[in-house]
């Protein structure tokens, strides 16, 4: 018990330790704006924003609170709830709740907080990183790595990521040319540069590899690509699914 509220006491110093900063943060942008030519006008930005990440925070505080309401049978120890690696996986969450727009991040996020209500995970560097991931991705790159995944069930070969989104075809368009099978999954058009782009920052991520060989030929080498999905991209999209 008395571990206990060691450890509550330390969540608490750095929850006032937080909101202190925040205040500070607050005054010293007022006094700021209060100089600039026009600086109204960005605290008038300022509170929208701060009020839009609230929002943002109650709205999905809500959908939890209304998906645990349907499975009340469940039983709860309050004791999983004052771990530190609870505290610290809900606090991560809810940071990222309140900078995102996209509602299959929001049911991710709103997934994962409700299982470990449920049946609390330790957190682990892995577990972490794909909360980090989910964050950062765009969502046409967890369609793309999904795509990558089937492609692999298939044994199916990609040597040009254009080429296995558009047919050879794909090499001559321009970069602005719109992928149609994509827009009404993400109720947006997503161009040709995209594609490439947010593949190869898959690459980068290492959630997709290139197994590339060099190839000879008469005296003359070339480079053919191989790109497959990695076993961290497999357990990333394993922990979204399970979550």
């Amino acid at each position: 018990m008395r571990q206990l509220r060691q450890n509550m006491s330390k969540t608490d110093k750095n929850y006032l330790a937080k909101d202190h900063l925040e205040m500070t943060t607050n005054a010293i942008l007022q006094n700021v704006l209060s100089f600039i030519p026009g600086g109204p006008i960005f605290d008038s930005f300022w509170n929208y924003r701060k009020n839009l990440k609230q929002k943002r925070i109650i709205d999905f505080s809500e959908s939890v609170k209304t998906a645990m309401e349907q499975i009340s049978n469940k039983e709860l120890h309050s004791s999983n709830f004052e771990t530190d690696d609870f505290v610290d996986i809900i606090e991560t969450i809810y940071m990222k709740v309140q900078n995102t727009r996209s509602n299959l991040k929001l049911e991710k996020f709103k997934n994962i907080l409700i299982n470990q209500i449920i049946d609390p995970h330790k957190e682990t560097p892995l577990f972490m990183k794909f909360i980090n991931l989910i964050d950062e991705l765009d969502d046409l790159q967890i369609i793309i790595l999904n795509d990558f995944r089937e492609w692999e069930r298939r044994n199916q070969k990609i040597n040009n990521i254009i080429i296995a989104y558009m047919g050879h075809e794909g090499i001559k368009y321009k970069d602005e040319h719109k992928i149609s099978r994509f827009s009404k999954t993400l109720n947006k058009d997503v161009t040709k540069a995209e594609i490439e782009y947010f593949a190869n920052d898959l690459v980068t991520k290492h959630l997709i590899i290139n197994d590339s060989i060099t190839l000879t030929s008469f005296e003359r080498t070339s480079q053919q690509n191989d790109y497959k999905i990695s076993p961290i991209g497999k357990s990333f999209l394993e922990f979204i699914e399970n979550n």
